[in-house]
């Protein structure tokens, strides 16, 4: 995979500074926060470092996902009820 998609899932608070800078390297900042990024060795280290605080997952695989999820919120036909 070319890129990988790289969430922050857990708090910052009381965290190494280390691994504090790490992620500001990454411009992940708010949990939830969420970024693109190139799957390189210099970069797989840093995500190496902070694993315990992100989930990461392929560009290919987090797009199938996104397009599962929007099929699910399509539009459904109306349930009609006839009495």
């Amino acid at each position: 995979a070319a890129h990988l998609v790289v969430k922050l899932v857990r708090g910052t608070a009381g965290k190494q500074k280390l691994h504090l800078a790490t992620l500001k390297t990454l411009k992940l900042t708010k949990s939830g926060s969420q970024v693109v990024v190139p799957n390189t060795p210099s970069v797989r280290g840093k995500l190496k470092q902070v694993e315990h605080l992100v989930t990461i997952k392929t560009l290919e695989g987090y797009n199938k996902e996104v397009a599962e999820a929007s099929e699910q919120l399509k539009v459904k036909d109306p349930l009609v009820v006839k009495h």
